[in-house]
């Protein structure tokens, strides 16, 4: 991600995350995490591995009812997963409709996001902060790190936002990979951090909302309950899946357990209409 003059697209992205930060945070502050937090008040939000190393997440919009899903990919580490929950909020909060410019409304959602994870305020705060002991190419990396860190946002995203802002003279540091930073860290022996790994997670939390509800309405079973969620949902699916299997071996201990004088085709029906 090298560095690029600055656009009026790049110029409408910056204007509306100053907006989104004071609507929707209450202030320019280090969002980090919460933006996904915040993408889910807003749309149906689906978090999938998915293998292709190319994708990263996507919003898509449901006719009926105007209805957003977002897709984040949990393959990718928390750093990329968190931007690119940033980038699909621009698309959730239809912000395009809004802009009358011919612009590239995708380089707009890269500086949106960009400056919704890492304010203009902080960022210069931290820099002038850490300008005082940074003398060389080296301290400019390590300024790299440990902001990428304090804001959760991806070091690729920090390097860039430095050079955009004209907070470094050195543009080559927009120039590196997420995976040039992460060796980069290794090689300055600072310590490793959560936020590049990820977290593999497999979950669409509206849709085991309405599985949830069938189910205690008693319109589904866990049997079939734990059949729908097995694509979206494996660890709730393993979770009815448990009880249902749970309650079948209490059945099946249950009739042990009965005289069989007593034993019916009736009994063995009743405690099947309990298995839900």
């Amino acid at each position: 991600m090298g560095y690029q003059p600055v656009s009026n697209a790049d110029r409408v992205g910056e204007a509306f995350a100053l907006q989104v930060l004071s609507e929707h945070f209450g202030a320019e502050i280090f969002i980090g995490s919460s933006i996904e937090t915040k993408i889910e008040e807003l749309a149906s939000v689906v978090y999938k591995v998915i293998e292709d190393p190319e994708f990263y997440g996507a919003t898509i919009t449901i006719d009926r009812g105007n209805r957003k899903y977002v897709l984040l990919n949990t393959k990718k580490s928390l750093r990329l997963r968190y931007f690119t929950a940033s980038h699909e909020l621009w698309h959730v909060l239809d912000i395009h409709e809004m802009v009358k410019d011919d612009i590239d409304h995708e380089r707009s959602a890269e500086r949106f996001a960009a400056a919704l994870m890492l304010p203009e305020s902080l960022v210069r705060s931290l820099v002038r902060s850490y300008s005082q002991t940074s003398k060389n190419d080296i301290d400019e990396k390590k300024m790299v790190i440990r902001i990428a860190d304090i804001s959760s946002a991806p070091y690729v995203a920090v390097a860039k936002r430095l050079v955009e802002l004209n907070l470094t003279t050195n543009k080559s540091l927009a120039e590196y990979s997420e995976e040039d930073w992460i060796n980069m860290r290794a090689e300055l022996n600072i310590v490793e951090s959560p936020l590049d790994r990820h977290l593999p997670i497999n979950r669409f939390t509206d849709y085991e909302e309405r599985i949830a509800q069938e189910l205690e309405n008693g319109e589904l079973n866990y049997l079939e309950a734990s059949k729908k969620l097995a694509d979206v949902s494996p660890e709730k699916s393993k979770e009815y899946a448990e009880k249902r299997s749970a309650i079948a071996k209490q059945i099946l201990e249950d009739l042990e357990d009965e005289d069989d004088d007593d034993f019916s085709l009736d009994m063995l029906f009743e405690a099947r209409g309990k298995d839900k």
